[in-house]
């Protein structure tokens, strides 16, 4: 399977000090162990030094019922609570601004 998206790419060939943002098709083809699709229902970013860890996790759907309802009913909620881990990703902090940048893109449409 091959994904092809349009991906904002600093124009390197500019002059230093003004960047400007280009268009450029990008074909992603699958590697060995990313054929299998990794569900998230729950994600956590953090900060490191030039770059961004985001954690995406499972919260079983039984554990977000039970928390609404402790919620609602205005019962003590669990200091924490446990989920499963579904993959980490570091990012530079050019690819996340990117990937900030297309997700944006994407949310104004919905």
């Amino acid at each position: 399977m091959t994904e092809q998206n349009e991906v904002p790419v600093a124009n390197k060939a500019e002059a230093v000090g003004s960047q400007a943002a280009m268009q450029v098709n990008v074909r992603m083809q699958q590697g060995e162990h990313t054929g299998q699709p990794l569900y998230s229902n729950f994600a956590s970013v953090q900060g490191g030094q030039g770059i961004v860890i985001m954690d995406f996790g499972f919260l079983d759907p039984q554990t977000m019922h039970t928390l609404n309802r402790l919620v609602r009913s205005g019962e003590k909620v669990p200091n924490t609570v446990g989920a499963r881990m579904s993959c980490r990703i570091a990012l530079s902090i050019e690819a996340a601004n990117n990937l900030a940048h297309q997700l944006n893109q994407l949310l104004q449409k919905k």
